[in-house]
C-alpha cells in the first residue's frame, strides 16, 4: 500500500500511530470488482482517519476520508443502529 499522507485531513496535524490492522476485501459487482486495503492512522490530536487503496481495471485510485472517533468509522462502515441479534446466531 502507498505511503499516506503524513498529516490529518481534519486538522493538519501530523500522524502519531497506526490504529489496528489494515482492512482488506472486495467491493463492487462481480464482473466489476475491486480489491481495496484500508488503514486507520491517529493523529496527534486524536482525531482518526481512514486511508483507502482501491485496485482495478481502472486503476489504483487513493481516497482519505477523516472521522472524529474510531467509533464514527465503524459507524461509517456498518450503519448507525445496532444488531438486535447477538452475535454468532
Amino acid at each position: 500500500m502507498a505511503e499516506p499522507e503524513r498529516v490529518c485531513p481534519l486538522c493538519g496535524a501530523p500522524v502519531a500511530v497506526p490504529v489496528g490492522p489494515v482492512f482488506s476485501g472486495r467491493t463492487g459487482m462481480l464482473w466489476a470488482r475491486r480489491q481495496f486495503e484500508e488503514r486507520l492512522y491517529r493523529c496527534a490530536e486524536g482525531h482518526v482517519y481512514s486511508v483507502r487503496e482501491e485496485r482495478g481495471r481502472g486503476g489504483t485510485r487513493i481516497t482519505r476520508e477523516g472521522h472524529e472517533s474510531l467509533e464514527g468509522w465503524l459507524r461509517t462502515r456498518t450503519g448507525t443502529a445496532p444488531s438486535a441479534r447477538p452475535p454468532g446466531l
